[in-house]
């Protein structure tokens, strides 16, 4: 009696042993290489649109940032006039009202 094996197949796409590069033998199942590599795309996208938040998030972050370090000068250059500005009024020579007699 000659014990004749039957092409081995995945289990996920059907295709046989001889049509594709290897298979995977597991508890009961199989699973080919183009199904490995199918599922690993679909992990990374996964893994991509959780990060996806993340990325925007920090993306929104460096705006705010930006937008603070632009405030900052700002703050700054009023500081800068309004001191010009209480020095020159200081150094103004006073005018003295006219009394009318």
């Amino acid at each position: 009696m000659t014990d004749r094996r039957s092409p081995l197949r995945c289990s996920f796409c059907g295709k046989k042993e001889s049509h594709v590069r290897k298979i995977v033998a597991g508890p009961a199942v199989y699973i080919c290489n183009e199904c490995v590599y199918l599922c690993l795309e679909m992990l990374n996208q996964d893994q991509v649109a959780t990060n996806t938040p993340k990325a925007e998030r920090i993306s929104a972050l460096k705006a705010e940032i930006h937008h603070l370090h632009g405030l900052l000068r700002l703050e700054s250059r009023l500081v800068t006039d309004l001191r010009n500005e209480t020095e020159r009024l200081r150094a103004k020579p006073k005018a003295r009202p006219i009394r009318r007699s």
